[in-house]
């Protein structure tokens, strides 16, 4: 099944709210191919892991950099990355920022910086589509500012990548609509919504949840989920002959409401249940499953485990599902034989040492991972590098992107209808019985193509 164009203007100005999470796993093969599980609580991190330790993140990180060890000379003038994040309201997402500080702290602190050169933030904020337009006039008559991070937008993005046109080059951080995808002049090292939705419904259609004739989905009415929910993830079931049936509930609904949506969609009988909801839906969704007292077979995104339900079930997870991202997780063990894994470890030795209370997941380790790519971009090309050096390098990044398994990093070479995003695959893992399972990801080399067929 392929998207038309049609589609891709329909998603232009939604806010696709599915890939957010954490960084998970995935291929096309059933659960019995499952090939590793960790048991644990999210209380201790969902599993029982071996820490990497703070002089192993810097060896690692030295060498993905390739930065000298040591802090930055405070004295030489700083390497200004214009960076751009949705921070307050409703959505909202602080923990990109979080994540972004973070790294450049640590760059700073402990990889010397940019060729000794400090590295700095350069922050704008939006609220509204008008902010996207101020954040681009900003960043363009910053002559400091020769790239620019966004972290999560669901407004101003667009408006930001008009003004920007081009002139500059962006990363995007954590694509959420169609306007992150089609941007003139960035990329996103990352599958985004896209990826993960087209990725988790290829997972049913290639047999992964065994023989599915039905599938309920339940999402919500905002513009963002809802056309993911129509244009991305059903048309691929339907194509291959299996039944969709959708229901859409208010972002806030709770009790009642959600167990009236969850029967209407056929969620208790449907051979798989999916939600496809920000956090406090998927908190919603499981206590609604709770009080009907069924236990279907769920696929859900990365954001629901992501720590406010982890917190509201009392420090773990929904016992069962199956849980769509990017490749890799926060709660299996790290693993040197999947690089990606052991940067995910090392990113939280560096979380432990610098800011232990922070949000560490959701949007903070990708957003952390791109400014460690800034970084090492930068030291390839010199603190002297122009706009349009950094745009070729950017563009021509060929990876391995920091904390994301998935290969090849070929931008504007994975989708023509996405032409921003630089890596196709995603992944499915499971929490069942107090134990985290690779069922299809870098785990045990199972990773999904989201754009193929």
């Amino acid at each position: 099944m392929k998207i038309n164009r049609r589609s891709v203007g329909m998603l232009r100005s939604a806010a696709v709210l599915v890939a957010a999470g954490a960084l998970v796993a995935a291929c096309s093969s059933s659960s019995s191919s499952s090939s590793s599980t960790t048991s644990g609580s999210a209380s201790s991190g969902g599993a029982t892991k071996t820490a990497t330790s703070f002089a192993q993140s810097n060896t690692l990180s030295l060498a993905y950099t390739g930065g000298k060890a040591g802090a930055a000379n405070s004295s030489l003038s700083p390497i200004t990355i214009g960076y751009v994040n949705q921070q307050f309201g409703n959505p909202s997402y602080p923990e990109s920022t979080a994540g972004a500080a973070l790294a450049v702290k640590y760059v700073n602190a402990q990889l010397g910086g940019v060729q000794g050169h400090p590295i700095k933030l350069s922050t704008c904020f939006v609220a509204t589509e008008e902010d996207g337009q101020k954040c681009g006039t900003q960043f363009l008559n910053d002559s400091s500012v020769n790239v620019i991070l966004t972290g999560a937008m669901t407004v101003g993005n667009a408006s930001l990548y008009s003004v920007v046109d081009g002139k500059k080059p962006i990363i995007v951080g954590n694509g959420l609509t169609a306007a992150d995808f089609t941007a003139k002049g960035a990329v996103t090292y990352m599958p985004g919504a896209p990826g993960v939705v087209e990725g988790m419904a290829r997972y049913i259609t290639s047999g992964g949840l065994g023989s599915v004739k039905s599938v309920a989905v339940v999402a919500t009415t905002d513009a963002a989920a809802t056309d993911s929910a129509k244009l991305l993830f059903t048309p691929i079931l339907t194509a291959a002959g299996i039944k969709v049936t959708q229901v859409f509930i208010s972002p806030t609904a709770q009790g009642a409401d959600v167990q009236s949506a969850i029967k209407a969609a056929g969620g208790t009988t449907a051979d798989v249940f999916v939600p496809i909801t920000p956090v406090q839906g998927c908190i919603s969704i499981y206590n609604a499953l709770k009080s009907l007292n069924v236990t279907p077979k769920v696929l859900t995104t990365g954001l629901c485990f992501g720590t406010p339900l982890v917190k509201a079930l009392g420090g773990t997870f929904p016992n069962g599902w199956y849980f769509g991202a990017y490749g890799v997780n926060y709660f299996m063990p790290y693993t040197s034989k999947v690089p990606a894994s052991e940067q995910l470890a090392a990113y939280e030795a560096v979380v432990k040492q610098y800011n232990p209370a922070m949000e560490y997941t959701g949007f903070a380790g990708p957003t952390y991972g791109n400014v460690l790519t800034i970084a090492k971009i930068y030291n390839q090309l010199g603190t002297s590098a122009t706009s349009a050096q950094l745009a070729s390098s950017i563009s021509g990044f060929t990876g391995p992107q920091w904390g994301i398994p998935g290969t090849p990093v070929a931008c504007g070479k994975i989708t023509a209808l996405f032409p921003v995003i630089c890596v196709g695959q995603m992944g499915i893992e499971q929490f069942k019985d107090g134990k985290w399972s690779a069922i299809a990801d870098s785990y045990n080399n199972k990773m999904i193509n989201a754009f193929a067929g």
